[in-house]
């Protein structure tokens, strides 16, 4: 008797850990997928395709990394938050060292990015600023998703929750002359 009461109970907890696993595994994805320029990434509120990154050399200033991009909002309506809220833009890394949150401002008519429409995507520049002294070396930049959920289980109401990783890109900029 005691002997299949421990085994069942050794069977239980071997069960319930794995699960417990499972759901933890799912809940918060270890390492985020690699990506490449042209490749569109999912932020949650817009879709988000790098196109190129260079480095803006400034005779008067510090240097800056500009990335251009296309963002493209997916929800049904005006979105503030386009990296969601609190604002997540990409975050750029060097040898493991963030940098502060980028400019993010409009190509078409270079203002800050304040909102985006519904399904009209817009070019846009991200511009971090380097340390002195930099050399041209590959960067690290990070992308994270909002995640929404129709329900939530407070108030049973439609939200965006937490950040996920969503993707990665390691590049060398191109320095421009």
């Amino acid at each position: 008797m005691w002997l299949r009461l421990l085994a069942t109970l050794g069977i239980a907890a071997a069960v319930l850990l794995s699960w417990w696993w499972r759901i933890d595994e799912a809940r918060s994805p270890d390492d985020a997928p690699e990506t490449a320029f042209g490749q569109q990434i999912d932020l949650g509120r817009s879709l988000f395709t790098p196109e190129a990154l260079v480095l803006r050399r400034q005779p008067d200033g510090p240097d800056q990394l500009v990335m251009t991009a296309l963002i493209e909002n997916i929800t049904g309506a005006t979105q503030a938050a386009v990296f969601g809220s609190p604002p997540r833009p990409p975050g750029l890394s060097i040898d493991g060292a963030p940098l502060d949150a980028p400019e993010v401002t409009l190509l078409r008519d270079g203002e800050m990015l304040r909102e985006l429409q519904p399904r009209l995507p817009e070019r846009i520049t991200l511009a971090w600023t380097l340390p002195r002294p930099w050399h041209a070396q590959p960067v690290e930049i990070g992308f994270a998703r909002q995640t929404f959920k129709l329900r939530d289980n407070l108030y049973g109401q439609s939200s965006w929750l937490g950040f996920v990783p969503s993707a990665r890109m390691t590049v060398e900029p191109e320095d421009t002359p």
